[in-house]
C-alpha cells in the first residue's frame, strides 16, 4: 500500500488531481479515519472545482481527528469561496481555537471583515498572519488590497511587491502592483509591468485600459488613445468601457488639443451607433453645439455603472455641492420657519442631500427621484427618504401638482441644456410659497446661454438662469457663485440658486 500512496502523492504534487483523486480513495478504502489521506481528498475535489464534496471530506477530517487545524481551516476557505460566510467564520474559528496560529483561518478571518469594509479587523488579522509567516502570499496580497482600497498607496505598494516576491507569477499580484503605481504615478514601473502581462494576454480588454492610463499619464497620447480604443472593441462594446474611453477623448482633448482625437470619436460613433454612452459622449466632441438635451438612457447606464463608488469618487473631487445648499437652507431657517415641509431630492443619487435635507421633512416627509437604479439601491440603505421613485424627473414633476414645499437639485441641471421646460414643471410641482434650491455649473467659455463641454455635462450662463427662472413666475432669493468641485486640475466653478414660487 505504501507504494499506491507514493503515486498518489506523485499524481497531486504535478496537478494531476482527478489521478490523483482515484489512488487517494483505493489507500483510504484501507484506512477509512487516515486524517492525511482525507484532507488530500479534499484537496483534489477543491483542485477540481468541486466545492461541496471537498467540504464534505474536510468535515470527514475533522471527524478522524478533532483537533485537525488543517483540515478546520481549509473548510473555512471552502466556504468563504462558497459565500457561507457563517460557516466560513465557524470553521476559522475552530481552527483558531486548536492552533491561534493558524495562518490561513487568520486570512479568513482576515477576509470577512474586508467584505465588510472593516478594513481595521482585517488588518489585524492579516498581520497576525504575517507575524507568523512573513511571506504568507493570501494575507500578504490581500493586505496590499486593503491599503489601496483606502488610497494608502505608498503603504500597498509596499505589500504588493512583497506579493509578486512571494509568488513571482501570480498576474493578481502584478496587476495589484501596477495599479498601485498607476495611482503613485511610477508609470515606468507600471508600463514595465504592464506590457510583460499584455504580451501574456493580449485579449485583455481591462489590461489594455490600465495600459492606456498609463500611457496617458505618461503623455503619449496616441499610443494611450489606441490601447483605450482596443479596450472597447475586445469588450465588445462593454459600457463600462464605452465610460472609460469617453473619458480618455475628453481628457486628451484637453491635454493634447494637437492630439487627433475627433478620429476616434467619429469611429466610435460610427461602430456603436445605438449606444446611448456612445450617442452623447461622441456627440459632445462632435456636435456639441446643437445639442440641447441630454439622452435620459445616457444617465440612467452611466450612473448604475458608478453607482457603487459615486460616494467615494465624488469625495476626491473635492465635491462641495451638498454641504453648500445645506449652508443655504440654514441661512434661510433663520428668517424662515422651515420645519413641517413636504421635500423632493430630485436626482437625489445616492442620497448624498438627504442627510442634510431630513432634518427638514420628519413632520410630511422626503421624497426622492433619480434615474438609476442602482444609485436608489444605495440610497436605500441609507434609510433617509420617505419614498423614493425610479423615474425621469420631468415625467415625475408633471405628475406631481401643488406636492412639494422645496425641491432640492444637486448638479441634475448640468444633464440639462434648455432649462425652461423643467422650470415650469418645477414651478407647478410646488405650493404656494414653496422654493427650488439647485446647483448650475458656470458657462465661461463662449457667449451661449448653455453649451456641451467636451466633458458630456451642460454648462450655462447666469443670466439665462435669472431670466428663466422669472419667466417662469418664481421670485429669485439667491444666486451665490461658488466653486462646485476639482475636476483633474481645474476647478468648476458655478452657483447655488434659490427661488420661491409666490
Amino acid at each position: 500500500m505504501q507504494k499506491a500512496e507514493e503515486k498518489a502523492v506523485a499524481y497531486y504534487r504535478s496537478g494531476k488531481f482527478s489521478a490523483a483523486l482515484r489512488s487517494f480513495l483505493n489507500v483510504l478504502a484501507e484506512d477509512p479515519k487516515r486524517e492525511d489521506i482525507l484532507i488530500y481528498i479534499a484537496n483534489c475535489y477543491d483542485g477540481l472545482g468541486q466545492k461541496e464534496d471537498a467540504a464534505v471530506y474536510y468535515r470527514k477530517a475533522l471527524q478522524a481527528n478533532k483537533r485537525s487545524d488543517v483540515a478546520a481551516a481549509n473548510l473555512s476557505i471552502i466556504r468563504y469561496e462558497l459565500q457561507d460566510y457563517a460557516q466560513a467564520k465557524a470553521a476559522a474559528e475552530r481552527a483558531l481555537k486548536i492552533n491561534p496560529r493558524n495562518v490561513s483561518a487568520l486570512s479568513v478571518m482576515g477576509n470577512l471583515r474586508y467584505r465588510k469594509k472593516d478594513f481595521g479587523g482585517a488588518l489585524k488579522f492579516y498581520q497576525q498572519a504575517m507575524d507568523v509567516e512573513r511571506y504568507f502570499y493570501t494575507a500578504v496580497f490581500n493586505a496590499a488590497s486593503v491599503y489601496f482600497e483606502r488610497n494608502d498607496f505608498n503603504t500597498a505598494y509596499f505589500y504588493a511587491k512583497r506579493a509578486v516576491k512571494s509568488r513571482p507569477n501570480a498576474l493578481e499580484a502584478q496587476h495589484l502592483l501596477a495599479c498601485t503605481c498607476v495611482e503613485l504615478g511610477h508609470c515606468d514601473e507600471a508600463i514595465l509591468i504592464l506590457s510583460a502581462l499584455y504580451r501574456k494576454n493580449p485579449q485583455d480588454d481591462w489590461l489594455c485600459n490600465l495600459l492606456s492610463q498609463t500611457l496617458q499619464q505618461k503623455k503619449e497620447y496616441d499610443r494611450a488613445l489606441e490601447m483605450g480604443w482596443r479596450a472597447v472593441v475586445l469588450s465588445k462594446g462593454n459600457n463600462d468601457q464605452h465610460i472609460n474611453f469617453g473619458y480618455l477623448l475628453y481628457e486628451v482633448a484637453v491635454e493634447s488639443p494637437s492630439t487627433d482625437v475627433l478620429s476616434y470619436a467619429r469611429r466610435w460613433q460610427q461602430e456603436y451607433p445605438d449606444n446611448p454612452i456612445v450617442k452623447h459622449m461622441s456627440g459632445a466632441m462632435l456636435n456639441a453645439g446643437h445639442v440641447s438635451q441630454i439622452n435620459s438612457a445616457y444617465v440612467r447606464k452611466i450612473f448604475d455603472v458608478f453607482a457603487d463608488d459615486f460616494d467615494s469618487v465624488l469625495g476626491s473631487l473635492d465635491y462641495a455641492v451638498p454641504s453648500l445648499m445645506a449652508r443655504a437652507l440654514e441661512a434661510l431657517a433663520q428668517n424662515v420657519k422651515l420645519k413641517k415641509m413636504k421635500i423632493l431630492d430630485a436626482g437625489c443619487g445616492t442620497g448624498l442631500c438627504g442627510t442634510y435635507l431630513k432634518k427638514y421633512a420628519k413632520f410630511r416627509g422626503l421624497d426622492g427621484v433619480d434615474l438609476s437604479e442602482n444609485m436608489l439601491a444605495v440610497a436605500r440603505r441609507k434609510k433617509l427618504y420617505t419614498h423614493l421613485y425610479n423615474r425621469d424627473l420631468s415625467e415625475f414633476l408633471s405628475c406631481h401638482e401643488n406636492s412639494y414645499d422645496l425641491i432640492n437639485a444637486a448638479d441634475v441641471f448640468t444633464y440639462f441644456g434648455e432649462l425652461g421646460s423643467v422650470f415650469v414643471l418645477m414651478f407647478e410641482a410646488l405650493k404656494s410659497g414653496g422654493r427650488v434650491l439647485f446647483s448650475i455649473s458656470e458657462n465661461d467659455h463662449n457667449q451661449d446661454d448653455y453649451f456641451l463641454h467636451l466633458s458630456g455635462r451642460f454648462l450655462h450662463r447666469k443670466t439665462y438662469v435669472e431670466e428663466g427662472l422669472k419667466k417662469r413666475g418664481f421670485i429669485l432669493e439667491k444666486l451665490n457663485r461658488v466653486k462646485l468641485r476639482n475636476e483633474g486640475e481645474t476647478e468648476v466653478w458655478g452657483w447655488i440658486v434659490m427661488a420661491r414660487k409666490p
